[in-house]
């Protein structure tokens, strides 16, 4: 990973990666512009992004590379990789999921957002996956699913699933609300690509209890 520099010279911003100076407010602002370097998926030419994604599915087989990668040189590091239940209708993604359990990655946990929806509408329409707790289960993943707004329950549950080392790689199931706590948001897919108008953004900043700044 690159070093963070220590000043860009081109404005602030609030961001993570602006925090540690790889990105800067031109960036964020010129985001999914024309010869933006932010299009909206990673690109290794993002300074902090690791790989070239995109196509779902691609997060998890690198998580488990990783997560293999630690467990052969014995780092004792722990890979987590977050996915959505919308690109669990991916290949990829169950081929990922045997080879973690073929090699016994319980240095693996793989975070479910499950919200019920994807790109293009329901889960539950354009590809059922019916229930996921099973079929990680089935996968011999060591799985929990929790209300994935409690932060007090996915920190207690991180750490109940790491404490188990059994040769299992992990699951967590999420089940989230699509734009929780904005109301106009609220399981509303369109938010999926929708921009926020200045208006709208403070809206939702008021109803989040946060700055309008």
């Amino acid at each position: 990973m690159q070093q963070p520099a220590r000043a860009s010279g081109r404005g602030e911003t609030t961001d993570p990666l602006g925090e540690l100076g790889w990105l800067n407010r031109q960036d964020i602002d010129e985001y999914f512009h024309d010869g933006s370097r932010l299009k909206g998926l990673s690109d290794a030419h993002v300074p902090g992004c690791e790989v070239t994604s995109g196509t779902l599915g691609h997060g998890l087989s690198v998580g488990v590379d990783l997560a293999l990668a630690a467990a052969r040189r014995n780092t004792g590091q722990r890979c987590y990789a977050i996915v959505g239940d919308g690109e669990m209708n991916e290949g990829g993604i169950w081929e990922a999921m045997l080879f973690a359990a073929h090699a016994k990655l319980d240095n693996l946990m793989v975070i479910v957002d499950k919200n019920g929806f994807q790109a293009m509408g329901p889960t539950d329409e354009v590809m059922k996956l019916g229930d996921l707790d099973a079929k990680f289960s089935a996968f011999d993943f060591d799985t929990l699913s929790i209300d994935g707004h409690d932060m007090a329950a996915i920190s207690s549950t991180i750490e109940k699933l790491n404490a188990m080392k059994n040769g299992r790689p992990k699951a967590l199931i999420a089940r989230t609300v699509k734009g929780k706590g904005v109301s106009f948001m609220e399981n509303v897919n369109a938010w999926h690509y929708s921009r926020l108008t200045p208006e709208l953004r403070a809206q939702a900043m008021q109803e989040l209890g946060g700055s309008k700044a």
